[in-house]
């Protein structure tokens, strides 16, 4: 498999002959075989880089291999002033971001490829952490393609140092990103219901994501049901992202609207956001009692931080100790008489403060939730005390909480494993009050060779109870609250649950059109109490498998086809589910600082 990189000759090959203007003109393959093969004996990169061009059919060399080498030749040129920045964009259609040509011969990609906007430079530009006349930093490198491919319109990036041929203390960075496809449509349809939406993740390519999604179910009287959202990440650099929607649906009527800067990287020292969310309730006698949120509210969120970078010569290096204070207001309406009782749905008003010390660090890793991309996998430990206040016009009560979680990447190459542990309470007349306590543990495989496939496995056990309830609060199984697979009941509740999960995943090397598929099986078991007898409560099962289908290169949920089996018949359930559906990607549990309060309790 010989494929033509352009890199090379921006990187190396243009500066060997003076070419100020680099294009995407290449010369023969065989003029860029010569070439690598003649730099292999003096650099490991173009030694593997070579092995990958030119003999990859009897080569294990793979793009995560290559990449790795990017990395250590980038730890050479640290400390250098940066001459130029360099932006290179590779198709979506290409097959990965090496492959810096992009050149199709279909039909189909050509014209979709008409249709979209290429990312602007300004944008790809916002959101580096370096620029021209500064001091190349190894750290700021690798925080710049991690920021990038954390983008919703960016599959992947490759940032290179590049030293001068005259002057050795000068550096050129090339900076290669590959666009997602940005469009992308929302479908469902159930003899009820009939869904269409559409949606971009880079209008224009200034990164702004527009949603639009029409529904047939009659709301209020009328035809159809409107949705939108808009989301900006990172504007203009500031690393503040803006996210807001509207819902007009028969089951869902609010408005939502936000903005937040977290602490993405160490060095950001002030970080912050509100989320206001006014909710309407849902005039469906049918599903009136399901919902706990059937009801008129209005919740405001604001919280502030401040940070402050640790840069010690040991393991501490890079690490925050971070102050945090937020203010939550909550107001409800159209209650029931029995909820109006409730301190809980008067007029609230809380105030919470913490006080953290963390560090984190990324490695790059693949097919683990993605299919073939780059993937930044995060490690590091958090370790938080909170505390505040809550008044309303029946109470007043102190808060207390705790939280750490530990995230290790296990040693040579077993794997990964994260803990978790969590605890809030309040205090009413000296006794504690809504108190709750969550555990978690993870388990990510490494991933194994079998045949040309991989194949990776992933277990988890999460644990959580409340006590001391002031109101009716109850947790739930199913598969939208952190349950077992597969289960949407939401009849099955207690106040302690525990949640065991298991999956085992073969990547296929087969793929069709840029699509890529993946085998899997699960098997899932939960215990469900409302007392403090957890165990010796049956638990639930569900066992099943099926086949997901993705393309990395374009904005477009991941589709899943699973058949399920429950040994233990819900109640008013069956014993078998199918179900075809769009998966979102799943998230790493992140050690950043964060909020003094987040809601444990499900």
């Amino acid at each position: 498999m010989i494929i033509t990189i352009q890199l090379f000759l921006l990187c190396s090959a243009a500066s060997a002959q003076n070419i100020t203007n680099p294009t995407d003109t290449l010369s023969s393959p065989a003029s860029i075989q010569k070439y690598l093969k003649q730099q292999a004996d003096s650099s490991y990169v173009y030694k593997k880089l070579y092995e990958w061009l030119v003999t990859s059919k009897s080569s294990n060399v793979s793009k995560h291999d290559l990449t790795l080498a990017f990395d250590r030749a980038n730890q050479q040129q640290n400390n250098k002033i940066i001459r130029e920045v360099k932006i290179k964009q590779v198709s979506p259609f290409a097959k990965n971001i090496l492959d810096t040509v992009g050149v199709t011969t279909n039909n189909l990609e050509k014209n979709l490829n008409k249709l979209r906007f290429e990312t602007q430079t300004s944008i790809i530009k916002n959101n580096l952490t370096f620029k021209n006349g500064e001091f190349s930093k190894y750290q700021k490198i690798r925080d710049s393609e991690r920021i990038l491919r954390s983008l919703n319109f960016i599959t992947d990036a490759l940032i290179i140092a590049e030293p001068d041929k005259t002057d050795s203390t000068l550096v050129d960075i090339l900076v290669i990103t590959q666009d997602s496809y940005p469009y992308g449509v929302n479908t469902s349809l159930s003899a009820t219901n009939a869904r269409l939406g559409i949606y971009s993740t880079n209008v224009l390519g200034f990164g702004l994501e527009l949603e639009h999604s029409l529904s047939t179910v009659p709301t209020d009287n009328r035809d159809f049901g409107f949705y939108e959202h808009i989301r900006w990440e990172n504007i203009y650099g500031s690393f503040i992202t803006l996210d807001a929607e509207w819902s007009d649906l028969n089951r869902a009527h609010y408005i939502n609207v936000g903005a937040h800067k977290d602490f993405f990287i160490p060095e950001i020292k002030y970080a912050g956001g509100f989320h206001v969310k006014k909710n309407h309730k849902i005039h469906d006698p049918e599903f009136e009692d399901v919902y706990d949120d059937n009801y008129d509210y209005l919740i405001q969120d604001f919280w502030l931080g401040k940070s402050i970078l640790i840069n010690a010569e040991n393991f501490f290096d890079r690490s925050n100790l971070t102050f945090m204070g937020q203010t939550m207001i909550s107001n409800y309406n159209n209650l029931s008489d029995s909820m109006m009782q409730m301190p809980h749905y008067k007029p609230n008003l809380y105030v919470f403060g913490s006080v953290s010390f963390s560090k984190r660090d990324f490695y790059k890793n693949e097919l683990i939730y993605n299919y073939g991309r780059t993937e930044d996998v995060p490690y590091g430990f958090n370790g938080a005390l909170s505390f505040g206040y809550n008044h309303n016009n029946a109470k007043n009560r102190p808060y207390l909480g705790a939280h750490f979680s530990l995230g290790k990447a296990l040693i040579p190459n077993k794997g990964f494993l994260y803990f978790g542990g969590e605890y809030q309470t309040y205090l009413y007349n000296g006794h504690p009050e809504d108190s709750r306590i969550k555990l978690q543990t993870k388990y990510i495989s490494s991933l194994k060779n079998v045949g040309r496939h991989r194949w990776r496995s992933f277990v988890s056990l999460n644990y959580v109870i409340g006590m001391h309830h002031s109101r009716p609060n109850y947790l739930f199984i199913n598969e939208a609250n952190e349950g077992i697979r597969a289960l949407r009941n939401f009849n099955l509740r207690g106040t302690t649950k525990l949640v065991f999960n298991s999956e085992n995943i073969l990547f296929s090397s087969k793929e069709l059109l840029g699509f890529k598929m993946a085998f899997f099986t699960f098997y899932d078991m939960a215990w469900l109490s409302t007392n403090d007898q957890l165990l010796e409560s049956k638990p639930y099962f569900s066992l099943g498998g099926g086949i997901r289908i993705r393309n990395d290169h374009l904005v477009f949920n991941t589709i899943q086809l699973q058949l399920a089996f429950f040994p233990r018949i819900p109640p008013e359930g069956s014993p078998t589910d199918f179900n075809l559906s769009g998966e979102k990607i799943g998230q790493f549990n992140q050690f950043g600082p964060r909020k003094p309060y987040v809601d444990i309790y499900k």
